[in-house]
C-alpha cells in the first residue's frame, strides 16, 4: 500500500506507442517520472492481498495461496519503501531535508490514527457483537479500557489491520534512514538492517510488542524492516540502479531467478500442500524457522528475490499487452493502494457474516471475489471519500 503522498491520475493506456526494436518494452519516455510499472505491481499485490483475505475455496485463491514462499506483503512493503525513497529525494531537492522529514512524520500521524481507529473500532466492536468482527476478532481480546489502551500502544495485532503499525514504525525510522542515506553512509545503514534482522533470527519477538491478542505480532518490525530499508535506498539510487539494470545480461538473470522460483514452487508444494518434506520432525523444525513469515526467514528472502526480479522483467517486457489489458484495473488500484486496503477491512467483515460464502461452490466464490475487486476499482474511479479516507 501507498505511504507517501497521493497518487496521479493514471494514464489513457488504449494507445502506447512502441519502437520496433522494442516491441512490447515499456518505454519511461512515454510517461514521463512516475513510474507505471510499480504500480502496476501494486495493483497485483493489492488484489492478492484481497483475495486472500476473503478466504475459502476459488480459483484465484488457487493462484495466490500456498504455493510459495512469498506473498503480496512482502512486495507492499518492498514497493513502498521504494516509492518513498525516490519521491522524498525528490522532494528533499526541493524543500530540504528537514521539512521533508517532517511531511514523513505527518504521513505516520495519519497512518498512526487511521490504525488506532480501526483496531480500536474492531475490538470494541468485539465487546457487542463478536460474529460481527471475524476474522479480526473471534472474541473481546479484553475490556474496553484494555482496548484502547493496547491499540494506542500497538499492543493489539488483530488479522487484516495488523500491518499498518509496521508502516507506522517504518515511517518513524525513516528520518534517520534519509538522513544516513544524504550523508552517503548507505552501507551502515545495511549492517544496521541486516544486524537487527539477524538479531531476530536468533532470539525472535526479543524486540517486538507482546500483542494482547496474540502469541507474538506477526509483521515484526525488526525482521520486516529490512525489506523497507532495502526499498528505500533501492529507491533513493533509483538512477544509479537502473543503470546498471540496463548493463545486465537479461538471459541469465532470467534463467537465475527462474530456477529461485521454480525450487521454491517444488518446495512450497511437498512442505505447504502435502507435508512430505522435510520427513524428520528436527529438519521440519529448522526449515519452519528459515520459512517463518512473521520474522522473516532467509528462504522467503531468497524467493522474494527471485519472484520480484522475474515479475518486474515480465512486466517491462510485456508493457504494452499487460497495459491493454490489465492496466486499467490494476494501475489505478495500486496507486491508490492505502485507500483500498482500508476500504477492504469492512469488506472482509461482511464476507464473513454472509451464510454460505466461505464453504460456497468454488464458481459462486469466485464470482464474489471478482466483484469485490470490482467494486473497489469502481470506488476509486469514483474518487468515493478521497477527502476522508487516506490515500
Amino acid at each position: 500500500m501507498s505511504i507517501i503522498a497521493p497518487p496521479v491520475t493514471s494514464p489513457d493506456l488504449t494507445s502506447v506507442p512502441t519502437k520496433s526494436r522494442k516491441l512490447w518494452q515499456y518505454d519511461p519516455e512515454f510517461y514521463g517520472k512516475r513510474d507505471l510499472r510499480i504500480d502496476f505491481l501494486r495493483g497485483v499485490a493489492i488484489v492478492s492481498m484481497v483475495v486472500n483475505h476473503l478466504e475459502c475455496r476459488s480459483y484465484f485463491n488457487n493462484i495466490t495461496q500456498g504455493h510459495i514462499y512469498a506473498s503480496s506483503a512482502e512486495g507492499f512493503v518492498f514497493l513502498s519503501g521504494f516509492v518513498l525513497g525516490f519521491v522524498t529525494l525528490q522532494r528533499i531537492n526541493k524543500i530540504g531535508l528537514t521539512s521533508a522529514m517532517q511531511k514523513l512524520l505527518e504521513r505516520a500521524k495519519v497512518l498512526y490514527f487511521t490504525s488506532f481507529i480501526l483496531i480500536a473500532g474492531l475490538g470494541l466492536l468485539s465487546i457487542v457483537a463478536p460474529g460481527m468482527t471475524r476474522p479480526s476478532f473471534d472474541r473481546s481480546p479484553g475490556e474496553w479500557w484494555q482496548i484502547l489502551l493496547a491499540a494506542a500502544t500497538l499492543h493489539l495485532a488483530p488479522p487484516i489491520v495488523d500491518i499498518l503499525q509496521l508502516y507506522v514504525l517504518c515511517l518513524l525510522a525513516s528520518p534517520g534512514i534519509f538522513w544516513l542515506l544524504r550523508r552517503g553512509l548507505l552501507l551502515p545503514l545495511l549492517t544496521a538492517s541486516w544486524t537487527l534482522w539477524w538479531i531476530q533470527q536468533v532470539h525472535p519477538y526479543s524486540f517486538s510488542f507482546q500483542p494482547l491478542d496474540r502469541a507474538h505480532p506477526y509483521f515484526v518490525f525488526s525482521t520486516w524492516q529490512i525489506l523497507y530499508v532495502h526499498g528505500v535506498a533501492a529507491g533513493y539510487h533509483k538512477d544509479k540502479l537502473a543503470k546498471i539494470w540496463k548493463r545486465l545480461p537479461k538471459v541469465p538473470l532470467a534463467l537465475g531467478m527462474m530456477a529461485i522460483v521454480i525450487a521454491a514452487l517444488v518446495t512450497a508444494h511437498l512442505d505447504l500442500q502435502l507435508g512430505t518434506w522435510p520427513t524428520r520432525v528436527q529438519d521440519r523444525a529448522l526449515w519452519l524457522r528459515l520459512t517463518d513469515r512473521s520474522i522473516n526467514g532467509p528462504i522467503r528472502l531468497v524467493t522474494l528475490l527471485g519472484l520480484f526480479s522475474l515479475m518486474f522483467m515480465a512486466v517491462d517486457r510485456f508493457w504494452v499487452p499487460l497495459s491493454k489489458t490489465l492496466g486499467n484495473l490494476l494501475i489505478p488500484l495500486g496507486q491508490n493502494s492505502l485507500y483500498v486496503y482500508i476500504i477492504h477491512v469492512p469488506l472482509t467483515l461482511i464476507w464473513f457474516m454472509i451464510p454460505g460464502l466461505i464453504q460456497g461452490t468454488t464458481w459462486l466464490v469466485s464470482i464474489a471475489q471478482a466483484i469485490a475487486i470490482g467494486l473497489c476499482w469502481l470506488m476509486v474511479k469514483k474518487e468515493v471519500l478521497f477527502k476522508i479516507i487516506p490515500r
